[in-house]
């Protein structure tokens, strides 16, 4: 069965090694309606996208072994057709450093920690309404 036949919702792939994190992003997410899917490391990330199939990635940059910045260059790299997921970088340091780097690497927005629900609820109307018109 596909993903359109099981569900309607958009599915969200949240990447975080905290648990705290990946708690609170995962229940914003399903507040404002979404199927959610989570990773507690880049590599889980990255070998669970065939089976999770996420419409958008929300990805922390601080992470071991593999940090975002590999990540999200993994994901880009990829010939199975994750390579244009939208993808947040997650950051609890807002520097120009950081954003210019994920932007460079194809970040499609970047969201400083703490989420606030209504700048999450922003971003992924954005991101998704893109990926549905493109």
């Amino acid at each position: 069965m596909s993903k359109e036949q099981t569900s309607q919702r958009p599915r969200v792939l949240v990447v975080d090694d905290d648990e705290t994190i990946l708690a609170k992003a995962t229940q914003m997410l399903e507040q404002l309606g979404y199927e959610t899917a989570t990773a507690s490391s880049g590599w889980d990330a990255v070998t669970r996208l065939d089976t999770t199939r996420p419409d958008l990635i929300l990805l922390d940059i601080t992470m071991q072994p593999l940090d975002g910045f590999k990540t999200l260059t993994l994901i880009r790299a990829s010939k199975e057709g994750f390579a244009d997921i939208p993808v947040a970088m997650l950051s609890s340091h807002d520097d120009v450093f950081n954003i210019g780097k994920a932007r460079s690497l194809g970040c499609s927005a970047y969201l400083e920690k703490p989420l606030e629900l209504q700048e999450l609820k922003a971003v992924l109307r954005e991101l998704l309404t893109v990926r549905a018109v493109g």
